[in-house]
């Protein structure tokens, strides 16, 4: 261990109020570098921006943190961030909590704990537990699930004071790239994960006769900071595809409309803008009639 870590280490356990935040990742390079997920990127400018407010913010894993670190927690301190295993033993120390995290109300988010999720039980009493809550989420997801009544989380969010932040994108790092429209072919930019629809995407370009490039799958990675890299992405596509599932932010889509991409997407990702190009979730035959006249 080097004398600095072990020094920050240290630091924990001094007098005065802490600050912990949790989340899934410390560092945000890969999500520059690879194009990946979202929650390095909100990961990396949150931490970073509580760093400038407050002088001592120290960094906790969403899961599997050292105990020692939990211990550090006093009844004072303030602990914000991603729910899971890390805050809900966080709370028992103190219960200054907010929980700040991506979030939507699909069911299929709960299941099995995939994509940094925890049961819907475990997700209510992470969330009973804080003192703030603060949703990153999409305007449909709030529609969807906070504002139908039919839904489970209708009641939930009128009882309790929950605040939703959409995802913003920073032009400076995702200026426009495409300004002309002669391929008519296609890009996607992400992970594979299923909610994503990725294989429905590879077969309504086939059946279109068209392309697919693929960024963040595999080996195949773009570099959100490198220029030439990105603006090489413009000679191959005209519009952004992902008849998704559900996202609770489409980061890549709004990325990828900033730079010009036309996105020929579901409404279910949450993207906020009406076109006539936009896709339905499972829906194939309706799918390829939208590809067809593109």
């Amino acid at each position: 261990m080097s004398i600095k870590k072990l020094l920050k280490d240290i630091s924990l356990f001094l007098p005065g109020r802490k600050i912990f935040f949790i989340y899934t990742h410390n560092n945000a390079s890969e999500r520059f570098v690879n194009g990946l997920t979202a929650n390095t990127e909100i990961s990396y400018w949150s931490f970073q921006a509580l760093k400038k407010e407050f002088p001592r913010v120290n960094f906790l894993r969403l899961q599997d943190e050292k105990p020692f670190r939990i211990r550090s927690i006093s009844e004072k301190d303030i602990v914000i961030g991603h729910i899971g295993d890390t805050f809900s033993k966080a709370s028992q120390r103190t219960k200054q909590n907010i929980a700040f995290y991506p979030w939507t109300g699909h069911e299929d988010r709960n299941d099995g704990g995939k994509f940094n999720c925890i049961s819907l039980e475990s997700e209510f009493q992470c969330l009973n537990a804080a003192k703030s809550i603060i949703f990153l989420t999409s305007e449909h997801n709030v529609e969807k699930y906070c504002r139908n009544k039919s839904n489970h989380w209708y009641d939930f969010c009128k009882k309790t004071h929950v605040r939703f932040v959409h995802q913003p994108v920073d032009f400076q790092l995702f200026p426009r790239i495409k300004t002309s429209y002669e391929t008519s072919n296609f890009l996607y930019i992400g992970n594979d994960a299923h909610m994503k629809c990725l294989d429905a995407s590879k077969e309504l370009v086939r059946n279109a006769k068209r392309q697919l490039s693929i960024y963040g799958v595999g080996k195949r990675k773009i570099g959100n900071l490198n220029t030439k890299s990105v603006e090489q992405l413009a000679t191959e596509a005209d519009f952004f595809i992902q008849p998704g599932m559900w996202e609770c932010q489409c980061v890549s889509i709004l990325e990828s409309a900033a730079r010009g991409f036309i996105p020929v997407v579901s409404k279910e990702t949450g993207y906020p803008y009406d076109h006539p190009f936009l896709l339905r979730y499972n829906d194939p035959k309706y799918n390829n009639l939208v590809l067809k006249d593109l």
